[in-house]
């Protein structure tokens, strides 16, 4: 009889442990992860980038585990520095966030500097984060809770094979004299590289509103000093969805320029004589997501390797090399992964 009583309450027992599993959420299902994103203003590569981070999370299982939610996604808008710095700081200041996503060289800007150091910070899409001073080393981000995806080689290379296939004499870049704009054409690299290979760099630095006609302006100038080749930035003048960069390109192809961008296959279809081939958003997504998923596994975003190295592919347009005059060497014919034989413009693109 006592052990039929035992038995009874075991069962009583085990009833209403049941009973609280089911009537709480928290116990019954995994745990949700709130992730807060924030940029300076609406461009490709940071909507592509967060696309693909999703896409990745999703691959893995996870994405149904992850909240972004509308209120602590920030994207202020272009040139609006004290809005970004305030948003910056509501982030940080927020207690109900997992970790926050910081989309380019801008917002991670902001975001170090309202640093609570408790939330962790995965930045992505940042120019150089070696020099703009984000991280202490490629070893080590410096931040206990700030990790960065990055390729430390990327942008020199950029400089070293234009200048191997063109050999051009005065290479010209433009840029607005601010941190930013000094990372958004990767001056410092540009300067490296001149030095090591013997080219002169031309300058111009009086890049303000970033307009067509701001860069046109810069442009000009340089051809007056002798640039005999041109690097395509990251400016808004050079963003199709904003800008009618048709216009910049056409006229660098008049002037018989040889042109190298920064932002690839696109750019390269569309008028410029070559770049590297557009970024890999499922690699680079699956690498940010990693780090994510570490970090909410319980890891330190400083004890994370940041370095994502690849391998540079080359793009090339041989109607933009007939327009300027430019004879492609066969190798380089040879090594291209994107050859493009004739221009054609994004569908999507501004025309102002």
């Amino acid at each position: 009889m006592l052990k039929f009583f035992r038995l009874q309450n075991m069962a009583f027992i085990c009833l209403i442990l049941a009973g609280i599993l089911l009537a709480s959420p928290a116990l019954a299902q995994e745990k949700n992860y709130r992730v807060g994103y924030i940029e300076g203003g609406s461009y490709w590569l940071f909507s592509d980038s967060l696309q693909a981070v999703k896409d990745s999370l999703q691959a893995r299982g996870w994405l149904e585990k992850i909240d972004f939610p509308g209120d602590a996604h920030y994207s202020p808008g272009w040139d609006r520095d004290e809005l970004l710095e305030q948003e910056a700081r509501e982030l940080m200041q927020r207690d109900d966030l997992d970790l926050v996503l910081a989309a380019g060289t801008d917002a991670t800007r902001a975001i170090l500097a309202a640093n609570n150091h408790e939330t962790p910070i995965v930045a992505m899409a940042v120019s150089d984060p070696v020099d703009s001073g984000f991280v202490q080393s490629t070893q080590d981000s410096g931040v206990d809770n700030f990790t960065v995806r990055l390729d430390p080689e990327r942008y020199p290379r950029m400089f070293d094979i234009f200048h191997q296939i063109v050999e051009f004499d005065r290479l010209g870049v433009i840029y607005p004299d601010t941190e930013s704009g000094r990372q958004f054409t990767n001056l410092g690299a540009a300067r490296r590289i001149a030095a090591e290979r013997g080219f002169e760099l031309l300058e111009y630095d009086r890049i303000t509103t970033e307009s067509v006609q701001d860069c046109l302006e810069g442009i000009r100038h340089l051809l007056d000093k002798g640039m005999d080749a041109f690097f395509i930035p990251s400016l808004l003048a050079f963003d199709w969805e904003s800008s009618d960069v048709d216009k910049i390109l056409s006229f660098l192809r008049e002037q018989g320029i040889p042109t190298f961008a920064r932002n690839g296959s696109r750019d390269v279809e569309a008028g410029a004589l070559m770049g590297f081939s557009t970024v890999d958003f499922s690699r680079r997504g699956n690498f940010l997501s990693q780090m994510i998923i570490d970090i909410l596994e319980g890891k330190k975003p400083r004890s994370l390797n940041m370095v994502d190295r690849g391998a540079p592919k080359i793009s090339f347009n041989i109607q933009v090399a007939n327009e300027i005059g430019f004879n492609p060497p066969f190798e380089l014919l040879a090594a291209t992964d994107e050859l493009y034989r004739e221009i054609s413009l994004p569908e999507d693109r501004l025309v102002e």
